[in-house]
């Protein structure tokens, strides 16, 4: 396998899962996270299965470090097939308790590096003519809720962007598909159903048993699951998915 991924966010969550994924697949991984002692625990998850990545910690939401994360692959491999970006945005905020730097934090943490990211990241598998960009994102692009107001803006902005830029890539045999979880567990959905919790005056547990009651599934979905889809979308049997938006959410979207 000579294939070469970058999982942007890849410390925790489904990022850590699809990293642990796609090193057992074979793919020679990079692995980008703000946190340096979490990148030291995936490195030793990987070892102690006889696997092994590069990593590299900084803050994503950094121009310069974006750069520096893309010249690295660049100086290590010679190309790049293969971008993940797996990365949280802002707090959860409602319209009617947000401030607008709330949306704005959203837009700094989230939109704006998946979208460079997917521009430095095209250009370099353009040289092969071979690539595959997949965004985890999050339904609310498009079933928007109230408490999270401004994770839909955001999330819906990623989306357009993700559509119109597979329509530019396609020909060049590059894909680029959205990843939507719905409840997966993590330590980010963990701090989310904390803030939802002290916003509502409940328990996380009370928030966590809501939420699952609300999925058909009937319980919290786990990060390999989301990896798996993942592990399929940038696989070599997927070349003719691109443009797609694929939910991991137990059933949980109501709209078609």
């Amino acid at each position: 396998m000579n294939r070469v991924a970058v999982v942007v966010g890849g410390s925790e969550g489904i990022g850590r899962a699809t990293v642990l994924h796609m090193a057992e697949k074979g793919y020679r991984v990079v692995v980008s996270s703000r946190s340096e002692h979490k990148l030291e625990a995936v490195k030793e998850e990987l070892a102690a299965r006889g696997l092994q990545a590069i990593t590299a910690a900084g803050d994503i939401t950094d121009a310069a470090f974006r750069l520096r994360l893309f010249e690295q692959i660049d100086n290590k491999y010679g190309r790049l097939d293969i971008l993940v970006n797996s990365v949280p945005g802002a707090d959860p905020a409602s319209f009617l308790q947000h401030d607008i730097q709330d949306v704005e934090a959203g837009i700094r943490m989230k939109l704006i590096p998946y979208l460079d990211n997917m521009k430095l990241a095209s250009a370099r598998m353009r040289t092969n003519g071979w690539g595959r960009i997949v965004n985890v994102v999050g339904n609310m692009w498009k079933e928007p809720e109230s408490l999270r107001y401004n994770f839909g803006i955001v999330n819906a902005a990623i989306v357009n962007a993700s559509k119109a830029v597979s329509f530019e890539l396609a020909p060049l045999g590059i894909t680029v598909n959205g990843v939507h979880p719905g409840s997966i567990r993590s330590e980010r959905l963990d701090s989310v159903f904390r803030a939802t919790a002290e916003k509502l005056q409940l328990t996380k547990e009370q928030v966590e048993q809501k939420a699952a009651s609300a999925i058909p599934a009937g319980r919290i979905g786990e990060p390999e699951e989301a990896a798996a889809l993942i592990g399929f979308l940038v696989s070599e049997e997927a070349s003719f998915v691109t443009g797609q938006q694929i939910s991991v959410d137990g059933g949980a979207m109501r709209s078609m």
